[in-house]
């Protein structure tokens, strides 16, 4: 696209154009020479090349635009993996202490079973619940594997690096900012300019319309004469108008209009919607924050100290852990949902760029 600007500024389409011609004069009294040296330019009406330019210049603007849309798609993929690498990473951190506590109530049981206390049914089950944690853990550590290969892949990183950062719970923009910064999203810059690129080619073909002229300067020499004409040459434009170039630039413009005014519709609604389903996730993550999280860990610590006191049995002890354990995954998984509504929702607003 930058090539074709280039050459809608040059200022004279085609180059001079020199001509020569030599014969002999044969006649009665003798003969000579007759030389005939001549030059010329053809100039184009200056609305074409306005034209020319003009469409040249949108042209780089949607390529430009198409670029920043692949940009768009590619940050807002990265931004994802980004924080789903993060949900791994805490729930590595989760896992590794769930796992040191089922340890010290598979310990605890053994103890009590070589008391006497408990069965060997309750050992089993400490063990089994010990090993479903570490499970567990592997298999977040594969998942954390395979989101920082995909975070390397499209960051284009081969060495390792250190993942920092949290998977917060910010406070929601306001919906007029996006929607303003959403004006500027790329697919509809792209429509725009092509739309301002079949305008322009509507107005080069209706620039054949106009008739070109040409100067030119011609030496000539018959006999002993020496002869210099001056040439002006115009062109008449009775057939071809330049008809195909402003029908079809006409009605490309046209339908590149339509599409835009249906692709503004569409972002508008894209933003209002993924503002209101990131409103739902964060109101998700709030009831979790206010009335599921509080107290958890002294629960926790209640129910251990009451199975090592003989106050409450195994069972009972690994269906409050489990409960405690899901209650803290789902409020991570909250986070990381609401994580991911804010990057569609900055994506589609065009903030993420």
């Amino acid at each position: 696209a930058r090539a074709r600007l280039a050459g809608s500024a040059v200022r004279f389409p085609q180059s001079p154009e020199l001509t020569a011609g030599v014969g002999n004069r044969n006649g009665s009294v003798g003969g000579s020479t007759d030389l005939e040296f001549g030059v010329s330019q053809l100039f184009e009406p200056s609305s074409r090349r306005l034209a020319r330019q003009t469409g040249a210049e949108a042209a780089v603007a949607e390529r430009t635009a198409a670029l920043d849309e692949v940009t768009r798609l590619v940050v807002a993929q990265t931004a994802a993996a980004f924080y789903r690498a993060l949900h791994e990473r805490e729930r590595i951190q989760m896992l590794t202490s769930a796992e040191q506590l089922a340890a010290s109530i598979l310990e605890i049981a053994d103890r009590r079973f070589r008391a006497g206390d408990i069965a060997v049914l309750d050992v089993n089950l400490s063990k089994g619940a010990l090993a479903r944690v570490r499970a567990q853990r592997e298999q977040a550590r594969a998942a954390q594997l395979a989101a920082m290969g995909d975070l390397k892949a499209l960051l284009g990183l081969e060495g390792d690096f250190v993942l920092e950062g949290s998977l917060g719970n910010p406070p929601p923009p306001q919906l007029d900012t996006l929607l303003t910064s959403a004006n500027q999203r790329p697919i509809l810059r792209s429509l725009e300019a092509a739309a301002r690129e079949a305008e322009a080619e509507a107005r080069l073909g209706k620039s054949f319309t106009r008739p070109e002229y040409g100067l030119g300067l011609r030496y000539g020499r018959e006999e002993q004469a020496h002869i210099v004409f001056g040439e002006v040459t115009v062109s008449l434009p009775v057939f071809a108008k330049g008809q195909e170039l402003f029908a079809s630039g006409t009605a490309r413009e046209r339908r590149l209009r339509a599409e835009l005014e249906s692709a503004r519709t569409q972002v508008r609604i894209e933003v209002t919607t993924s503002m209101a389903e990131y409103d739902r996730h964060r109101e998700a993550v709030r009831w979790f924050e206010t009335d599921a999280l509080p107290g958890l860990d002294e629960n926790e610590t209640l129910a251990t100290r009451s199975f090592e006191a003989g106050q409450l049995g195994l069972p009972e002890l690994l269906l409050i852990r489990r409960e405690i354990l899901d209650t803290r995954f789902d409020y991570l998984a909250a986070l990381l949902e609401a994580a991911l509504a804010r990057v569609t929702l900055d994506a589609r607003a065009s903030v993420l760029k």
